[in-house]
């Protein structure tokens, strides 16, 4: 029997029928398609991006997922903020690296630490996450589990502390002063959000002093409002390109009853898939460009930032946007120069 996912390995990321696939698949098949992706990683194919949308849906549920290591997840910590541990996965060197602190390794002295941290306010979150994320390195699957229960925290705060740390990096910042609940609220987003957030920049479409000022309960309805928008999005474009395959399923219908199908309406069905393409696609730049917009839009709205600023923010990239108008050019002439191929007309 096939899997629901098979099907799926090697749709593009981008393509809407690849998002509305993984949206329908149960949580155990679209763990499963992870790691069979991993897996194809691991032998040369390309799966980043398919990767990335599976590992983003997954943590968008926070659904009862098996983790690797056996342990079911309890009533409570399946929420959409925790994603799976073995993502926070590092060697030693690199947790020695990144969250040492010039002692040798030692865990009895670090889990103390930890228990330390802990009580104090943001700053521990990011003391105790790197302090776990060492330990995490040195120590097997069911030897960390141990020590979370020696130290007596909840799954939850020991995974919040390590996404905060991960998403935040391994220094404090001024962001510190947000306080714990709002560093645990802003680990739903991706890493872009929130390094474009600490630099200064909005996080995903909401303007940056907003998320200080925001309460708590405030922010929580600010991202869900924001996700909100984004599904039906989703849901628009998916609808408007449902309309145009139940047209093609008809006129395929209508074709079929007719003996012999003439060439012109043989060329309109092979025509009509070609025209979804070109529609989804003009839809998937619309999108991002309003995005982009957006972005620039929200940066000129940040409190203080001079014009020379926004100036050399604006400039940082401009040059890799001179492709787009090159591409639209030659979009636009390839539309208006629509017809049959002949070679006369390119001067061959």
């Amino acid at each position: 029997m096939t899997d629901g996912y098979e099907g799926l390995l090697h749709t593009p990321a981008t393509d809407l029928n690849f998002i509305s696939g993984i949206e329908r698949l149960n949580n155990c098949d679209l763990t499963a398609m992870l790691e069979r992706l991993e897996i194809l990683k691991e032998q040369g194919e390309r799966h980043e991006g398919r990767i990335e949308a599976v590992k983003k849906e997954l943590a968008s549920r926070g659904g009862a997922v098996e983790p690797k290591w056996g342990r079911k997840a309890k009533t409570g910590e399946n929420s959409r903020e925790i994603v799976a541990m073995d993502k926070y996965k590092v060697d030693i060197d690199t947790a020695e690296q990144l969250y040492g602190d010039g002692m040798p390794y030692e865990k009895d002295r670090i889990e103390n630490e930890i228990k330390f941290y802990m009580a104090q306010t943001a700053q521990s979150l990011f003391e105790s996450g790197k302090r776990y994320l060492r330990i995490k390195a040195h120590e097997d699957d069911c030897s960390f589990e141990d020590t979370i229960k020696r130290i007596g925290v909840p799954h939850s705060s020991a995974y919040y502390a390590m996404a905060v740390v991960i998403k935040f990096g391994p220094v404090v910042q001024t962001f510190g002063q947000l306080g714990t609940s709002k560093l645990q609220v802003l680990t739903v987003f991706e890493e872009e959000d929130i390094k474009s957030y600490v630099s200064g920049g909005p996080l995903g479409s909401i303007p940056h002093d907003d998320v200080e000022k925001m309460s708590v309960r405030d922010l929580k309805a600010a991202i869900r409002e924001e996700r909100k928008k984004r599904k039906d999005d989703i849901a628009s474009r998916e609808k408007v390109i449902s309309e145009k395959e139940d047209k093609i399923n008809e006129m395929d219908k209508r074709l079929r009853g007719q003996e012999p199908p003439t060439q012109e309406q043989l060329a309109a069905v092979s025509l009509e898939p070609l025209k979804k393409k070109l529609f989804e696609q003009v839809l998937l730049v619309q999108f991002h460009l309003d995005e982009a917009v957006k972005a620039v839009v929200a940066a000129q709205k940040v409190e203080g930032a001079t014009f020379p600023q926004l100036k050399e923010w604006a400039m940082a990239h401009y040059e890799q946007l001179a492709p787009i108008g090159e591409l639209f050019e030659e979009l636009d002439k390839a539309l208006v120069n629509c017809g049959p191929y002949n070679p006369e007309s390119t001067g061959m």
